[in-house]
């Protein structure tokens, strides 16, 4: 069960969402509000808020692929790009 985000926590979240739409070339307005919500209660989505935008820039170039660019593959992306932060569980 996902835990309930707090403010601030929601907008870093929607923040990595936008960030997301960016980097794949998706129009955030065209997105279906529960796909949305379903992205922003992602536990990656808490982690890689937690991570410098452009740390999470750096990231997606080594992990995007055209306009797929799976959580999961990011946030690997962002451990091995800044070994540093690789305390993010």
């Amino acid at each position: 069960m996902p835990v309930a985000l707090t403010r601030d926590a929601r907008t870093r979240a929607e923040e990595i969402h936008l960030l997301w739409c960016q980097l794949t070339g998706t129009d955030p307005e065209s997105r279906d509000p529960e796909d949305v919500a379903a992205f922003l209660a992602r536990p990656e989505v808490r982690l890689l808020g937690e991570v410098p935008d452009s740390v999470l820039q750096d990231a997606a170039t080594a992990a995007v692929r055209g306009r797929s660019l799976p959580l999961e593959r990011w946030l690997a992306a962002v451990r091995i790009v800044r070994p540093s932060l690789g305390r993010l569980r």
